[in-house]
């Protein structure tokens, strides 16, 4: 899906800031699972003792890995879409189906947000820890929550640039 240009000033400076603090976060997170499974490996196969927190630890970096990666994903406009409707639509109509796409994208992630914010204060309520390294899942779920409320602002951002280019379209065209 083609969308319109991505805000300058202020807002395009506080995106960009963020993309580079949230690829940060994913760098030290990925670096760090890769340490973690191979010290499990060399712990395992040369000493002969597994270190019984290590997939745990990887696992739930991987949770967060993926969710915060989403969100770059999404910023980036790298998530898979069938734009071969788009295609073959007048330029007009696409933009509105983009548009309505987005509308549908919100209201996703506002169900989203709600059910993580549910998950995750169940799970501190509840007390449930992890097994091996005792971290509450409330931990673990907020990844849910935290993600979506970005995505929420992209969206928001990425619908409001294309209501602008739906809206400029239409009175052009009269």
């Amino acid at each position: 899906m083609e969308q319109g240009n991505a805000p300058g000033g202020f807002i395009g400076k506080l995106r960009g800031g963020i993309e580079k603090v949230l690829n940060v976060i994913i760098s030290v997170m990925l670096a760090g699972m890769v340490i973690i499974v191979f010290s499990n490996v060399i712990a395992r196969y040369f000493l002969n003792a597994a270190l019984a927190w290590s997939d745990e630890v990887s696992r739930f970096m991987f949770i967060w890995l993926v969710f915060i990666g989403a969100v770059v994903a999404y910023m980036k406009n790298d998530h898979l879409g069938l734009d071969i409707l788009l295609k073959y639509l007048p330029k007009k109509a696409s933009q509105v189906v983009v548009l309505i796409a987005d509308l549908l994208v919100l209201f996703a992630l506002a169900v989203l947000l709600k059910g993580g914010m549910d998950m995750t204060l169940d799970s501190f309520a509840s007390g449930w820890v992890s097994s091996a390294v005792q971290l509450p899942y409330g931990y673990i779920y907020m990844v849910g929550p935290i993600s979506a409320f970005c995505l929420i602002l992209e969206g928001l951002l990425k619908t409001a640039t294309d209501a602008k280019v739906v809206f400029s379209v239409q009175k052009g065209g009269k």
